[in-house]
């Protein structure tokens, strides 16, 4: 059926409203009319040389109208789209377009040499520059919407189990994984997002996270253009630039990921206006992040979430009512979405107690492109496993306090690091704050810590560490600690533990 193929959003919105904002970039404002045009030239080209329903296209760029719209051209034509990460190194990259098999890829010009020795061997279909020219064979956006203004390119049947993208995860774990996003996953995504955060025309989201990743693109996203609003797209994160924009073009909301919030935290001075910002959307941020973002948004609704990859986005949002009396939550299931906490038994665990966070509903994806044992390994007993450990109190409200593999085992006892975290963050002069566990011949492992300090200031380990011995009990208190100008995150904003592994492991890091 064409109705769930989310490439019609340009038709749609051309008629109700084509003189209106669909996105504003760097390359200017994009009107419906111009966004609808450009998706119609840029899927006609595709098609012409082949690329039509099931062909992966892979797409490789910093945020942009041009990158929006290159996506929204791939859907149209019932292909799937491929968002790689620009930070990966030239052989990851190489590993996902021949593990995704595209036979076709839209590239910006800073990645062109990289992409086009990866291509060279390849037998693509298709290949276009997003920004300016590029070499023999690889016609600029410009070229590709002059060569097919004007034509409009039918909407391609897609069903609800089809795959629209394949998104890789950016690296909490060794091995990339090609999570399969299907065109039904993500049309109930749009429609949890707009129910649960009061979407409309009226919005201008902006968006700060990469492209690539669901942070981006579906928290809410292009949901936005749904809805008829507007999206403010940054190439990259600049906490100033981020402040002038949303004063600027009166921005109503965003994903902001925990990195994000300590960059505008910094950067905020009181001289901007950002009273319009309605809500703003980000991970279970540490107590003391909490209260100054608070206090330096004291309108917006603070929404608490958890999500991934596999659930296209939203798993759960803190509702307004309960983002003080719930704090620290990350509120309940949104639509479409069902979850519970088990033993390694699989068996619920009481209330208040630690388990797996398992999920299962049509918003949840099918499996791992390609590899059906890492699919069935997730799937078990007909609930997806997340690997994230968490609890569930009373009310049904849930709290992610570790991943299971992050579980600290010392002396007989599991220790979670977020646990330990939450105790450095109180800690007036801590801004940021990773634990891990690293093995001693005695206990097993030990809680060690990576610290940020705010600027200016100056602490020792003793003193942290007699700070978190007087408020943890003896097992828990970090055995030692580093201080480090930043974490490791990958492009969510979570902090990447298996590199600060591999640093405790080998080379230390400003040991403190």
């Amino acid at each position: 059926m064409t109705a769930i193929n989310f490439g019609r959003v340009v038709d749609l919105q051309r008629v109700r409203r084509a003189a209106e904002p669909a996105i504003v970039g760097e390359s200017g404002v994009w009107t419906y009319e111009r966004l609808a045009d450009s998706v119609h030239a840029v899927a006609a080209f595709l098609a012409d040389r082949g690329v039509g329903r099931g062909d992966r296209v892979a797409v490789l760029g910093l945020n942009s109208a041009e990158y929006v719209c290159a996506v929204l051209a791939v859907y149209r034509i019932g292909g799937v789209a491929v968002p790689l990460n620009y930070r990966l190194r030239r052989e990851e990259l190489d590993f996902l377009v021949r593990d995704s098999g595209a036979v076709a890829v839209l590239c910006e010009s800073e990645f062109l040499p990289v992409m086009a020795e990866i291509c060279a061997p390849l037998r693509l279909r298709a290949s276009v520059v997003l920004d300016g020219a590029g070499p023999p064979g690889w016609p600029s956006f410009g070229e590709v919407l002059a060569g097919h203004a004007g034509l409009v390119t039918p909407l391609a049947e897609v069903g609800f189990d089809d795959p629209q993208r394949i998104m890789y995860t950016s690296g909490t774990t060794s091995r990339p994984k090609g999570v399969i996003i299907t065109h039904g996953m993500a049309a109930l995504n749009v429609t949890a997002q707009t129910t649960e955060l009061g979407l409309s025309s009226a919005d201008r989201v902006l968006i700060s996270s990469p492209l690539y990743h669901v942070a981006a693109w579906d928290a809410p996203g292009v949901g936005v253009l749904f809805n008829g609003g507007t999206l403010v797209v940054m190439r990259r994160f600049d906490a100033p630039a981020a402040l002038r924009l949303i004063e600027e073009h009166r921005v109503t909301g965003g994903i902001f990921v925990q990195a994000i919030l300590h960059g505008l935290r910094a950067a905020a001075d009181g001289s901007r206006d950002l009273s319009s910002l309605r809500w703003i959307i980000f991970g279970a941020a540490a107590g003391e992040l909490y209260r100054e973002v608070r206090q330096m948004l004291p309108g917006t609704r603070l929404v608490q979430a958890y999500g991934m990859t596999e659930a296209c986005s939203a798993i759960a949002y803190m509702d307004a009512a309960h983002e003080v009396p719930k704090a620290g939550s990350v509120g309940t299931a949104v639509p479409f979405v069902e979850y519970r906490v088990v033993d390694a038994a699989g068996v619920d665990v009481p209330p208040g107690g630690a388990g797996e966070v398992v999920l299962r509903g049509p918003k949840v994806t099918p499996g791992y492109w390609g590899d059906a044992e890492l699919t069935a390994e997730a799937w078990r007993g007909g609930w997806f496993h997340t690997g994230d450990v968490g609890s569930v109190d009373g009310d049904g409200f849930l709290s992610i306090t570790d991943r299971l593999k992050d579980m600290i085992r010392s002396g007989g006892e599991n220790v979670a690091s977020q646990e330990i975290e939450r105790v450095l963050y109180t800690h007036p002069l801590v801004s940021e704050a990773a634990v891990i566990g690293v093995p001693d011949p005695r206990w097993q492992e030990v809680p060690k810590a990576y610290v940020v300090l705010k600027a200016g200031a100056e602490l020792s380990a003793e003193e942290l560490i007699a700070y978190c011995r007087g408020r943890l009990a003896s097992f828990k208190t970090p055995k030692s600690v580093d201080f480090v100008a930043e974490l490791p995150r990958n492009p969510s904003g979570k902090v990447l533990k298996r590199v600060l592994r591999s640093r405790s492991f080998g080379d230390p890091v400003s040991a403190g």
